[in-house]
């Protein structure tokens, strides 16, 4: 079978950990989760080969665009594999359902590429409110139990955004109890407009906040944003590299912190261990 069709292994580890049944065992309770009704396929078997293509359209910069333009611009398609999908018999032409696949893709692309469990989109949760409005928090896009089980949470954007769309991905992060979250755009980032937009707003529970950009070293044009815990990311280059920048800057700050704020003498007995600190070393 190919790497990318869904294979039983992942439909198992989908039902057994998926993103309903994790939020229940949190406290929180799903009222509705989207459908592939609501995405440019709805063809319900996911052994289907069009499913691949679908993702693999959306994984390819090039063929992503032109089928964007297409929707939202009415313009020819020249690919075949563009072609393959539009002439699919449970393809619907809608430009909003463009969107609503992306969130789709965001998930597909965390399980395929990064081992994670499950991921839905499009999700209702109830009771959960944003802290800045005191409003209904709205579905969330995307969200990915991750292979230690916990959660990460992707705000897509096909569009544009601003400096309350960060806001919100960053709030519904925090609604969730969510490892980090990614404000996920289709468009190229405009780094000017990202710093603008970035002191826009006041981030929960931080005093002060700041923008840096990231990246692996040797691979500096795959470079990503931070807002603490919170990544804006988009889709131009290799995305699979800047998640990977994402999930290993993430790991490398909890690492660092566990490292600098190791427990103490009574905290390990009140653990259940036996602590005995062996000499004093200190380099000038």
């Amino acid at each position: 079978m190919p790497p990318t069709l869904i294979s039983q292994r992942q439909l198992n580890t989908r039902e057994l950990f998926s993103i309903p049944q994790i939020l229940l065992s949190r406290g929180f309770e799903v009222i509705q989760v989207e459908t592939v009704e609501k995405l440019l396929i709805t063809e319900q078997n996911l052994y289907d080969e069009i499913w691949a293509i679908l993702y693999n359209i959306y994984f390819d910069t090039k063929l992503r665009t032109e089928l964007k333009d297409y929707l939202y611009h009415k313009k020819e398609i020249k690919s075949d594999t563009v072609i393959k999908l539009v002439n699919h018999p449970k393809f619907i032409k809608e430009y909003n359902r463009f969107d609503n696949t992306f969130e789709w893709f965001a998930g597909e692309l965390m399980i395929k590429k990064f081992a994670a469990f499950s991921a839905s989109f499009g999700l209702t949760v109830k009771d959960i409110q944003r802290n800045s409005t005191g409003t209904e928090a709205g579905d969330f896009d995307s969200l990915v139990v991750l292979r230690d089980t916990k959660l990460a949470y992707f705000e897509c954007k096909a569009g544009s955004y601003d400096g309350q769309a960060i806001l919100k991905c960053y709030e519904r992060m925090l609604a969730l109890n969510c490892e980090y979250s990614i404000l996920f755009c289709v468009e190229n980032i405009k780094e000017e407009n990202l710093i603008w937009e970035s002191q826009q707003f006041k981030i929960p529970t931080i005093g002060i906040h700041f923008l840096s950009k990231l990246s692996i070293k040797g691979r500096e044009q795959d470079c990503i944003y931070q807002i603490n815990n919170c990544y804006v990311v988009d889709m131009s280059g290799d995305i699979e590299n800047k998640i990977r920048t994402v999930l290993r800057v993430n790991s490398a700050k909890i690492n660092s912190v566990h490292n600098g704020m190791s427990p103490g003498d009574e905290d390990y007995k009140e653990l259940g261990y036996n602590y005995e600190q062996l000499g004093e070393h200190r380099y000038s």
